[in-house]
């Protein structure tokens, strides 16, 4: 029997994915963001069978479930794949058509460095724009996509106030004052949906947390839902395929670290992989 007791924070975060995905969505995935992509691919070989994932690495569209890998994995997508595309292909053609709702639902779990209260996200910068103390990975599409898109889903491994702040350093996606339309984030915390007139709600307590824990990880006041929910964990079948089929090395974790543990973790998962190995003879060779 599977009980949320012997599953990870990842796996209680990826139920709470895999809870909103349907059979025919189109799954977009993000690069490295593996907690996610387990997910999709977890509804693709259990409830979602007709899904297919929009893979940024390779390319391609991606109808089935493979093993995640750090070094293999754009192989694999590869290998599976059942077409490839350009850049102006996806931009210019397929995602326009998914968000007016011609070619099924379009979702895409989002990882923002910091969100508000309004669903506004930042990606680019932590600090003054001029002179940042981080520069994040970008906004890449949002500001053109969040918009437009039925629905906006996020996710964040590690629920503190450095993400949940009362304003923004920068904004990057929109909101709902701006049109945006935020949904759902998933916390190794909760699970918090946005109510009409904006209001960020907590719907589920993650096995574990309590109310304060929540609150007080927050920068700005929240909503708990009067009836909480509870979690839907994996099935002790949707638990076996993730852990043998779909993600054996884990990597749905890494997100969860960070800084020189991250770093640690990263190199302890490459030395397992055979792949590693064919990929410094293939350099070498290349090299010489």
């Amino acid at each position: 029997m599977s009980t949320p007791e012997n599953h990870s924070i990842s796996e209680h975060m990826i139920a709470a994915i895999v809870a909103v995905i349907e059979d025919g969505d189109v799954l977009l995935e993000g690069i490295g963001t593996f907690l996610p992509t387990s997910a999709y691919m977890l509804a693709q070989a259990t409830k979602a069978p007709r899904s297919i994932r929009l893979c940024p690495v390779g390319n391609c569209f991606v109808p089935n479930a493979h093993a995640l890998s750090l070094a293999a994995y754009e192989f694999e997508a590869l290998q599976h794949a059942v077409y490839r595309f350009t850049y102006w292909d996806v931009n210019g053609s397929y995602l326009p058509s998914f968000v007016t709702g011609r070619r099924g639902g379009w979702k895409e779990f989002l990882r923002p460095a910091q969100v508000d209260a309004t669903g506004r996200t930042n990606n680019v910068v932590i600090g003054p724009y001029d002179r940042p103390r981080v520069r994040l990975p970008g906004a890449a599409g949002l500001p053109d996509g969040a918009p437009v898109e039925a629905a906006l889903y996020m996710y964040v491994p590690r629920h503190d106030r450095n993400c949940f702040v009362p304003r923004l350093d920068f904004v990057s996606t929109p909101g709902m004052e701006e049109g945006g339309k935020p949904h759902t984030i998933v916390t190794d915390l909760a699970v918090m949906r946005f109510r009409p007139g904006g209001v960020l709600e907590v719907q589920t307590l993650m096995p574990g947390a309590t109310r304060e824990q929540v609150q007080d990880q927050t920068g700005f006041d929240l909503r708990f839902r009067e009836q909480l929910l509870p979690l839907s964990p994996l099935t002790a079948q949707q638990l076996d395929v993730l852990r043998t089929r779909v993600d054996p090395l884990a990597l749905r974790d890494l997100e969860l670290f960070s800084g020189e543990a991250r770093l640690a973790r990263i190199e302890e998962l490459a030395r397992q992989e055979p792949v590693r190995a064919q990929l410094m003879e293939r350099l070498v060779a290349l090299a010489s």
